[in-house]
């Protein structure tokens, strides 16, 4: 473990950018043409972690409303639409302290990003943040049979890793960096290490979690992990 980690994979929305409003605001429109209303604390407190498909289908199940197949794809492509409509109008930045901390990293780690998020989504917001060449792996909501909180997606992003750096990883090797509780139980389990930021939740509700941030400022990471590698 003396060169850990070797690897580091982030979540993408409400750890690289600012992107769960935005999120937000699609889900609440497209629900509402459903005559189904949601609220912000319902999003932020049962849908985080959740990928477009899995988000639908927990609001509807516990509505007890039916959702066909048809119409499931349906909402699925008009949120889509939504949010590329959103991120057209830039309405969203880089957290606090990730162009710092990301750019140090990618100096010392190959990086990934494994989303809920679609691939398209996920890249034009990294283009508008301008992090799109520090992440050469991107696991999306489209590349995975199951989406997150299953750990399958970050495994996945691990394995793409170690075949572009020619060396075998395990979960041990890669840090995760994350800000939802559900997911950060799911990655434990299959023994990934992690980093919760509490961009979404409060501290508290990361009780599985190796270390606990509230930004992505190297400065605050160091003081939790100090063997990073950030910087020149």
């Amino acid at each position: 473990m003396s060169h850990w980690p070797e690897a580091v994979l982030f979540d993408f929305d409400g750890v690289i950018v600012n992107s769960e409003p935005l999120h937000f605001q699609a889900f609440r429109r497209i629900l509402a043409d459903e005559h189904v209303d949601l609220s912000e604390s319902e999003y932020y407190g049962e849908l985080i972690g959740f990928d477009d498909r899995g988000a639908f289908r927990h609001l509807f199940a516990k509505r007890h409303l039916p959702l066909e197949p048809k119409d499931l794809l349906r909402l699925m492509t008009r949120k889509s639409e939504v949010m590329t409509e959103l991120i057209e109008e830039r309405k969203y930045h880089a957290l606090p302290g990730v162009e710092e901390f990301v750019r140090g990293l990618w100096r010392h780690y190959p990086l990934g990003i494994c989303s809920g998020a679609l691939r398209e989504e996920i890249e034009a917001m990294l283009e508008g943040v301008a992090l799109r060449d520090c992440f050469p792996i991107i696991v999306a909501a489209e590349d995975v049979d199951v989406g997150k909180p299953d750990p399958r997606g970050y495994l996945q992003c691990a394995q793409l890793i170690s075949e572009k750096i020619k060396k075998v990883l395990t979960p041990q090797d890669c840090l995760i960096v994350e800000d939802a509780p559900s997911v950060v139980r799911s990655v434990k389990s299959v023994g990934f290490p992690t980093l919760a930021v509490t961009t979404s939740h409060s501290a508290d509700k990361f009780a599985d979690a190796d270390w606990v941030v509230n930004s992505l400022s190297p400065k605050e990471v160091l003081t939790k992990i100090p063997k990073l590698k950030i910087g020149v």
